[in-house]
């Protein structure tokens, strides 16, 4: 992590800089903005001590975070002063720290032969150890039911990574958590004060009386009672010391409502604060959100007790995984990159070798020192006995907490732990217009608690400049957004700019985002219009050889990925781009092309016959074989190893051991996308990815596409920052974390100490900072504003300034970063509105770059010379040519279609059969386009006269609900109700959540709500008389008496006829192959206006047969069916193809 902000060797240090390189006070802090040139400092201040003092360079450690920047530093001395500028010891925190165990290996008790541990090392070892863990509180699942990325084996890995960046051992941990049953009476203690204060707190009274009142402050001091009841009960391990300041904050908590609703008895019963009784429900957990009437408070005080106790009882298990894991890396003779830096720490805390070690040095130079973590600092603090410690870093670039990083090791805990130290700062910045710095100023000064006061300043003519911040608004969704900014890029980057007197290349710009997610609409519109990019962050680097095999693998699990599949038909295959044309431009996906296509149609049918023959074979394969065999059977069946170089096959050994590590275990996988995802992980870890504090590279000749976290220490001329919303950019840490819980198991720190959401906050603003602070002449911000400010809630917010504690750390309200506005707040007087002028730029389709034998060049420039072909064509001046003689088949001239199209068939896709095989036709054979709106005489889709949503949109969400649910092992209503929440606003269904809450209700009410759930959203595909037949079960349970049923959730206002609908005999048939175990019974659950209902048949094996038969006859209709056969009646009103002529004239 580097700043490149002052690169020419040649220029003299400005005076602030000067009077740090002079100095000969030690130890010394110096804060540098962005841009200040504070490597180039430290590494002047180095070549003063070597050229002018006569200090010998191995006398000095250079401590970095990348070998690139630590070999930099070293070719920069070695410029400057000769040879000698080679021989300072620079090192990453970790090589130093191999270095000493390397030369003191006798003395530490470690196997002089030890290794490093690879990421991929580290990967195989957790997967093992996952089968020696006593699962107690966790899932031992290594895929997680929603996605992949957050099962045991992630869980496990980020857990050892928080625990050894702070220093906790496994030992630590055991004291801290205790015995398990106590964390199970803890997770039942806070079950029981839920239910209490569901009981006793909550009320849904309409007006409020004194003897009302009375009853809320009997179910007030009736909970303070089971609150302190718990609290002198909890036993004297740490974790419950902790729990029992939880529940000493909520006691005050508890009388502090007392206090204030007799002091406001008047004005709540005279109606003026008669929302005030649900203040206390609302407060414990009660609610899912604020009730009408009270502001938002941000947190639930339930939750988060709730929300510990788990983290305590997931890390209990979790802790086993650790110290397994600890005993196998010792082993088999490793150490992980964390133990580097303890196993030195250990070390150095024997006097027999402290002095020796830290001897070696006379000064001790630290580079970006925000960035350490505390084992790093006090790694640092050891090797610097003497004190000439030098730390040069930035708390406004302070963007890796959420790794580990602590702040406070460039602030007070600096300080501290050295009384003597010396403050400088560096404030001249030498990339980037005024305007720029003024606008990072100002957003920066936003930052509560900011550590020092810096303000960044131009030089030069950069300092005079007036121009350099745009804003574009006005977008209504992220597609016409990215639309915009590639209209803003296409003209910066053109010839004749509308926007800016300079012209730049693509590779002069960079689009940063906050999320790897917000570029994917920019992606695909520069993708569309030609334009080149790079986006270092999308994926891990792999090398060419494993790349394909993991292609191929992911062609067979995927056959819909056409990128993955194109990969394989070039790379194995050696398809000719003309085939790869034919294939592609085919109407059909890629996958069914290549089976269906004639060979006739093929300039090398060969070729393609060969990838055909293969692909087909391996894909019926895939679902009968293990993955370990399918990857044999590929290896046998296509040869792959040999169409690659010698130096790719010797790399497959990651793709062998990836495949053997990943389906290790008693029950072996079959191949699935997410099987895939992890064999990835596991072969870039396996090619030695540099670590993850590694910045990316500048494109050339490209767009730089990347996160924040990846540009910092880049400056590029053009900056465009999109999504710059308060929702893309809202804190996403929990309060309670793996991190904090290091720090609570080896310190006196305490769940209580601190407000990590509120910290995440202000780590957002210094992101925002490192963002801004990368463009040197040109910032384009993309961003809307947004509504802020409280609701007019009859309570005022300050109400809980006088009912929660000031020993509870919890921000008040929603927790979040109004980036946008504090954008327009910021902005520089000079600021530019580009809104209104990028719209009449030109569209980027009609100014995409296009690849041509010339090289990469605009639409327009082709136009004109395709326009000039023609004029020549007819003028005669064009040499003919023999379309065969040029790769252009005649035959792939006929726009005749010979082939029929392929159908896929459903449940959905069905039930239309047998209402009208037109519309069957239209909606799932040729997907035809519906009808414009203006067609239809009512809005069916849109809202319903019931209420603020229709029936598909509360169902939908429901589903959604219910599935979240079941994946979460969410049973109950309260959990059911924030997921309603959650999911709502990330769907923008926010106006059917209260609807969607009474459906919720109502399942509650239905016996399914305390069964047993199996499965749910399960994919289904079997075959029925030759024709395959996918689907998807809403939920499989498993009654108290061991039976299972298949349930159908219905949202809708009408029930369904059990014995004639088929959709119920359709699952239960799919059940048959599903499952070992008999599936007899399905039905509905109705959550609508009709329920709360469960309702359910049996199909015996005489009504099984019958079925059989008349889905073979329904699916030889949906085969046959076309536009020229239709049925008309009462479904043409709702039908989304009513212009045609078939429809009936509907009154």
């Amino acid at each position: 992590m580097t700043d490149s902000g002052q690169v020419d060797e040649t220029i003299s240090p400005s005076d602030a800089q000067q009077d740090i390189i002079d100095s000969d006070e030690y130890p010394m802090r110096v804060l540098a903005g962005a841009g200040t040139g504070k490597t180039f400092t430290m590494v002047r201040k180095i070549e003063r001590l070597i050229d002018e003092q006569d200090v010998d360079p191995d006398r000095i450690l250079a401590l970095t975070f990348t070998n690139k920047a630590a070999d930099s530093m070293q070719t920069k001395l070695g410029e400057k002063i000769g040879a000698r500028g080679y021989d300072i010891d620079a090192y990453t925190y970790h090589s130093v720290c191999h270095r000493l165990l390397t030369e003191y290996a006798y003395h530490t008790g470690l196997d002089p032969e030890m290794e490093v541990a690879a990421e991929a090392d580290k990967f195989e070892l957790v997967l093992e150890v996952l089968d020696e863990v006593d699962y107690q509180f966790i899932s031992p699942e290594v895929y997680d039911e929603e996605s992949y990325g957050s099962g045991a084996e992630t869980k496990l890995t980020n857990f050892i990574s928080s625990m050894k960046s702070d220093g906790t051992s496994p030992a630590e941990l055991r004291s801290y958590l205790g015995d398990a049953n106590r964390l199970s009476d803890l997770h039942r203690i806070v079950k029981r004060i839920k239910d209490i204060a569901t009981d006793h707190l909550r009320y849904n009274w309409r007006k409020i009386t004194p003897e009302r009142l009375s009853t809320l402050h009997q179910g007030l001091e009736r909970f303070k009672r089971e609150l302190i009841r718990h609290r002198d009960g909890v036993g004297k391990s740490p974790v419950e010391a902790n729990v029992r300041e939880f529940l000493t904050i909520y006691v005050d908590v508890v009388e502090r409502l007392q206090v204030y609703l007799v002091d406001n008895e008047d004005r709540i019963v005279d109606g003026e604060l008669s929302s005030a009784f649900k203040l206390p429900g609302y407060l414990f957990g009660t609610y899912g959100s604020a009730p009408t009437g009270v502001p938002e408070v941000g947190f639930s005080l339930t939750d988060e007790l709730s929300s510990f106790v788990d983290l305590a009882r997931e890390a209990y298990d979790l802790t086993q995984g650790y110290e397994v894991y600890e005993q196998r890396l010792r082993e088999e003779a490793l150490l992980d990159f964390d133990d580097l830096v303890l196993e030195t720490l250990e070390l150095l805390s024997d006097p027999t070798h402290h002095d020796d070690i830290s001897g070696q040095w006379d000064y001790v130079f630290c580079d970006e020192f925000q960035d350490t973590d505390a084992i790093q600092f006090e790694l640092v603090e050891q090797l610097s006995d003497g004190g000439n410690l030098f730390v040069v870093g930035d708390d406004d670039q302070a963007i890796y907490e959420w790794r580990g990083a602590n702040i406070e090791n460039i602030g007070q805990r600096l300080s501290n732990t050295f009384p003597g130290l010396t403050d400088e700062s560096l404030e001249e910045n030498f990339r980037s217009k005024q305007p720029i710095l003024d606008l990072a100023n100002d957003a920066i000064e936003r930052l509560e608690g900011r550590g020092s006061d810096k303000q960044l300043e131009a030089v030069e003519e950069k300092r005079e400049a007036t121009d350099g911040v745009a804003t574009v608004s006005g977008f209504e969704d992220e597609e016409e957004q990215a639309s915009r900014l590639t209209r803003v890029l296409l003209d910066l980057t053109s010839t004749s700019s509308e926007l800016s007197d300079e012209e730049y290349d693509f590779g002069d710009v960079a689009i940063l985002v906050r999320k790897k997610r917000h570029a994917d609409a920019v992606t695909d519109r520069l993708r569309d219009a030609g334009i080149p990019y790079e986006f270092p962050d999308s994926g891990p680097e792999i090398g060419i050889g494993a790349g394909t095999i993991l292609a191929y693998l992911r062609a067979l699990a995927e056959p819909s990925s056409e990128v993955s599949l194109n990969r394989v038909l070039t790379m194995r295959y050696r398809i000719h781009d003309r085939d790869l044309r034919t294939l592609n431009s085919s109407d059909l996906p890629l996958a069914e092309a290549l089976v269906d296509l004639p060979d006739e149609e093929f300039f090398e049918p060969t070729r393609v016959r060969t990838a055909r023959n293969h692909l087909v074979e391996l894909w019926n394969k895939k679902d009968t074989h293990t993955v370990s065999r399918l990857y044999t059977e590929l290896k046998e069946t296509t040869d792959i190893q040999w169409y690659l170089s010698e130096q790719e096959r010797r790399n497959l050994g990651a793709i062998d051991r990836a495949i053997d590590a990943v389906a290790e275990g008693g029950v072996q996988p079959i191949l699935t996308t997410e099987f895939v995802d992890d064999v990835q992980r596991y072969v870039a870890a396996d090619e030695g990815l540099e670590s993850p504090t590694d910045q990316s590279e500048k494109a050339s000749g490209a767009v730089n596409i990347m996160t924040v976290h990846k540009s910092k220490g880049l400056d590029f001329p053009v900056v465009m920052i999109p999504s710059l919303s308060a929702r893309d950019w809202e804190p996403n840490r929990d309060r309670q974390s793996f991190d904090a819980l290091a720090s609570y198991a080896n310190s006196d720190e305490s769940p209580l100490n601190r407000d990590l959401l509120a910290r995440d906050l202000q780590e957002s603003r210094r992101v925002f900072h490192v963002a801004v602070t990368r463009a040197e002449d040109q910032l384009v911000l993309f961003g809307n504003e947004e509504e802020t400010g409280e609701d007019d809630t009859e309570v005022p917010v300050d109400a809980y300034q006088t009912i929660l504690p000031d020993s509870l750390p919890y921000a008040i309200g929603r927790v979040e970063f109004p980036i946008w506005n504090d954008v327009l707040d910021s902005l520089p007087d000079t600021a530019e509105d580009w809104s209104e002028r990028v719209l009449e730029l030109p569209n980027p389709y009609g100014n995409v770059m296009i690849n041509t034998s010339e090289g990469s060049k605009r639409q327009a420039e082709v136009r004109r010379h395709v326009l000039d072909l023609a004029r020549r064509v007819v003028q005669g001046d064009l040499t003919e040519y023999d379309p065969v003689d040029v790769g252009i088949r005649v035959s792939s001239l006929d726009v005749r279609q010979t082939k029929r199209v392929k159908r896929q068939h459903s449940y959905t896709s069905l039930e239309s059969v047998e209402t009208c095989t037109r519309q069957h036709y239209l909606d799932y054979v040729v997907r035809a386009f519906d009808d414009r709106r203006s067609w239809f005489d009512g809005d069916h889709g849109g809202k319903d006269s019931r209420g603020s949503g229709s029936v598909r949109e509360r169902g939908v969400l429901f589903h959604e609900i219910a599935e979240y649910a079941a994946n979460r092992g969410y049973d109950t209503i309260d959990e059911w109700y924030d997921l309603c929440d959650k999911l709502a606003q990330k769907q923008g269904l926010e106006y059917v959540t209260d609807e969607v809450k009474t459906c919720i209700d109502r399942f509650f009410e239905t016996p399914a709500a305390n069964w047993n759930v199996i499965a749910a959203e399960r994919e289904f595909s079997i075959k029925v008389a030759g024709n395959d037949v996918t689907g998807l079960i809403d939920v499989i349970y498993e009654r108290p008496d061991g039976s299972l049923v298949v349930i159908d959730y219905k949202a809708t206002t009408k029930k369904r006829d059990l014995e004639e609908n088929n959709q119920l005999s359709l699952y239960l048939l799919a059940c048959e192959e599903i499952f070992d175990r008999p599936v007899d019974e399905a039905g509905y659950a109705y959550v609508g206006e009709v329920g709360p209902a469960v309702e359910t048949r049996t199909l015996t094996s005489k009504e099984r047969a019958s079925f059989k038969h008349e889905l073979a006859d329904l699916l030889e209709i949906a085969e046959g069916s076309n536009f020229g056969n239709f049925t008309d009646g009462e479904h043409c009103q709702y039908c989304s193809h009513r212009s045609l002529p078939c429809a009936k004239k509907i009154d």
